[in-house]
């Protein structure tokens, strides 16, 4: 693999008592450090739900729900980014609105210059009401031509029904788009980012979080968690 984009969860930020958490970021950002040591470029999707779940609040104006998501997401990647800073690994904060000169607008030809040097954060979603951070980690894997998104959970990989409520929930070691998309009881991303994953043929790698270790073994050519891709391999 040559660059990746990586699906964060707002919640991976969070500690005990802050919803930022500093020991938790600076983690994340050694972590990705090894990453680029291996010659690999990273960006990051960030999600914002240490902050707020637009999915819960559905009685709340949707314009108001999915500003305050977008507002969080951004939020989270200053937060992530003073990691970086911390621990001298360069980076840029990428956002589709313009915040009035408190964070840089960098254009897509910028973005795909700077991935290069810098380990690229997107904050802010697609900038778009109704569309969640699944639909901006297939729209900037497939902007900055990613090989493959790698989504950080607190599972193992994808079952075919939630192994949170189910015993019986079977694991898969890999899917392809189409299957993904055939079952609805497969959640993996929201089917939109599964379909635009698909059309530009980027694979989509699911593995449990809760171990920093994995990211690495994964990168490494370890099979872990479950991989979705266009083709059966």
């Amino acid at each position: 693999m040559k660059r990746i984009l990586i699906k964060l969860s707002g919640e991976s930020l969070m500690g005990e008592v802050s919803v930022v958490d500093k020991e938790k970021t600076k983690e994340i950002a050694e972590l990705i450090k090894r990453v680029r040591y291996k010659g690999i470029e990273v960006s990051i999707v960030i999600g914002g739900g240490n902050f707020f779940r637009g999915r819960s609040n559905q009685d709340m104006y949707p314009l108001y729900v999915d500003t305050m998501g977008m507002l969080g997401t951004t939020i989270n990647a200053l937060g992530l980014a003073d990691a970086f800073r911390n621990i001298n690994v360069s980076c840029i904060i990428s956002t589709p609105f313009d915040l009035n000169g408190l964070i840089p607008k960098y254009s897509e030809e910028e973005v795909l210059e700077k991935i290069k040097d810098n380990v690229v954060i997107f904050g802010g979603g697609t900038g778009h009401i109704g569309c969640s951070t699944d639909t901006c980690a297939s729209n900037k894997a497939s902007m900055i031509k990613a090989d493959t998104i790698i989504k950080l959970t607190n599972v193992d990989g994808v079952y075919d029904k939630d192994p949170n409520k189910y015993a019986d929930a079977i694991k898969y070691d890999k899917l392809t788009h189409a299957e993904v998309l055939a079952n609805p009881e497969i959640k993996v991303m929201d089917i939109p980012a599964v379909k635009e994953c698909m059309d530009n043929n980027i694979d989509i790698t699911v593995i449990n979080f809760n171990d920093k270790e994995n990211l690495i073994r994964v990168l490494s050519g370890e099979e872990l968690g479950t991989k979705i891709s266009s083709y059966e391999k």
